[in-house]
């Protein structure tokens, strides 16, 4: 059996069902009617570092620890995320011990690369440019293609002066992308597995769903580019369908997913605002912060740190007159944490209760904290706005004491949860406004639910289960290639699946595969994607 796993990475579940009922996605509509379709979830919360991880290694993320792409400083050792950072084991390394040979492109969070029997070409959240092993397939590749990069950066290409420019580098990526997969067919005559991810129709989402959507608050000129990248990832699955029955002789199984959803911004709330007007979190008025990349940089580096750990400090700081102010996009430090008993971080509503004012060892605390938030009414209809979610139902595993405590998820899948700490006049805002010269100008924000096709040998046609979930990715494209593996988070999906052949060979994933507690970044490098990340509206 040959498969071909193919993500969208981050294709809404309804805009595909809408797509194809109208025959735009040839490829995925034939998927569909020759297998089966439906939701999948992503991980809590719903990111590309976290869900990846999860599809790369069965876990969940309390297990392998991966809940953003920065670390929180109150939780463990600042750094910004990678793959030798996540526990547990990427499933081609499973693979690879079976002898069966895989070839991962540009899948998210696979740098640096864990040796494979095969190819790799490493995806976004890593360098810019990717990393290619073995020597023979990056020779080929970066021949082929020299200027390949893991994905374009909207805001440093500036995308809002030129949308029909920046619209054509994301269809000219997943050409390239295609073209990159086409190579691995080539070079792995015994290929059995080939996964890749088109990030594009993930920005595309983010950037304009207010031009494809004329109920968006920040509609103005209708535009298409949305459908004219879903179109071209279809029409480049199409494609490597049709060489891999030519270069193998067989019909590969096809599976197509996305990471998770996409839904339109039609609000956003604004969490840290709310949390320091409701009296959970209060901010300094006086930080050495500002002076951060500077001459006094070491003094601002211990004054962040007194200011996470000492619970006095911030307001016996504050009564020091003369020093500098915070500046209006406040950073990590600029939180008094002495007096805070609960603060937002990072994406996807992760609530923590404070450290330094031992807040988050009182349970109390989380009632009361969660309690207002589920108060919180939506700001059209007045109803709840927010489920609010407990650590304990989420997160499990011996990383769990990274996760937040509390997870805020909208009821109304058009609500954006913010995690800034700037000064908003209020905690709701209507997204009339798409403002990415200085703050979030995207459209589009991450939904809870993706999609899941699959057509082929070994595939039983039908609807998708409810519930399914992203981790039980790798024990099922496993069980189709004939392993059972032991020690994952995720069961395969059993309900898609025909019965094998004959016994599956059992092998055994190591969860508690140590991570690196240190980045595999140098400060240089470490700050140049802090900063390209706080561009694209993360933490």
């Amino acid at each position: 059996m040959r498969i071909l796993c193919l993500g969208l990475d981050g294709a809404d579940d309804a805009l595909v069902r809408d797509l194809v009922a109208k025959g735009k996605l040839p490829t995925l509509g034939r998927l569909i009617d020759e297998g089966a379709f439906g939701s999948i979830r992503s991980t809590i919360p719903a990111m590309t570092p976290t869900a990846w991880s999860s599809f790369l290694t069965g876990l969940n993320p309390g297990e392998h620890g991966i809940l953003n792409w920065e670390t929180n400083p109150n939780r463990t050792q600042h750094r910004v995320e990678s793959a030798a950072s996540r526990s547990g084991t990427p499933f081609w390394r499973l693979l690879g011990d079976a002898g069966i040979r895989s070839a991962f492109v540009m899948v998210p969070f696979t740098y640096p690369p864990a040796p494979i029997e095969g190819i790799v070409v490493t995806g976004y959240g890593g360098p810019p440019h990717p990393e290619i092993q073995p020597e023979e397939a990056r020779a080929r590749i970066e021949t082929a293609y020299p200027d390949l990069v893991t994905a374009h950066h909207p805001m440093r290409e500036r995308w809002w002066e030129d949308f029909d420019g920046f619209t054509h580098k994301l269809l000219t990526h997943v050409d390239e992308v295609a073209g990159v997969c086409k190579l691995a067919l080539e070079l792995e005559p015994d290929l059995r597995l080939l996964c890749v991810d088109f990030m594009s129709s993930d920005f595309a989402g983010h950037l304009a769903w207010h031009r494809l959507d004329p109920t968006h608050p920040a509609h103005d000129v209708a535009g298409d580019e949305i459908v004219r990248v879903y179109q071209a990832i279809d029409r480049a699955c199409g494609e490597l369908i049709e060489d891999a029955r030519r270069l193998y002789g067989e019909e590969p199984t096809t599976v197509v997913l996305s990471d998770h959803g996409m839904k339109p911004t039609h609000w956003v709330f604004h969490t840290n605002r709310w949390l320091e007007e409701a009296g959970f979190l209060r901010y300094r008025s006086r930080s050495l912060q500002p002076l951060r990349r500077g001459r006094l940089d070491v003094l601002a580096k211990v004054d962040g740190r007194l200011a996470r750990t000492r619970g006095r400090y911030g307001r016996l700081f504050d009564r020091i007159p003369f020093l500098p102010r915070p500046k209006e996009d406040r950073t990590f430090a600029d939180i008094d944490f002495g007096s805070t008993r609960a603060y937002c971080f990072a994406t996807g509503g992760q609530i923590f209760l404070g450290e330094a004012s031992g807040a988050r060892d009182d349970p109390r605390v989380a009632d009361e904290v969660a309690e207002a938030l589920a108060a919180i009414p939506h700001p059209e209809t007045g109803e709840p706005a927010f489920e609010v979610r407990r650590k304990d139902e989420l997160f499990h595993g011996r990383l769990v004491d990274r996760a937040p405590e509390l997870v805020l998820l909208p009821l109304d899948d058009r609500i954006h949860i913010d995690s800034s700490r700037w000064p908003w006049p209020q905690a709701f805002d209507r997204h009339d406004r798409l403002d990415p010269e200085h703050f979030y100008g995207y459209s589009g924000h991450h939904g809870l639910y993706g999609i899941l096709a699959a057509a082929g040998p070994g595939i039983r046609p039908g609807e998708v289960p409810a519930g399914a979930e992203i981790t039980q990715m790798p024990a099922t494209l496993c069980r189709l290639l004939g392993l059972e593996v032991e020690g994952l988070d995720g069961a395969p999906i059993d309900a898609i699946l025909t019965d094998g052949d004959g016994a599956a060979t059992v092998v055994r994933a190591d969860p508690a595969a140590a991570p690196s507690e240190t980045s595999v970044y140098s400060d240089e490098e470490e700050a140049a994607m802090a900063e390209r990340l706080r561009d694209l509206g993360y933490e």
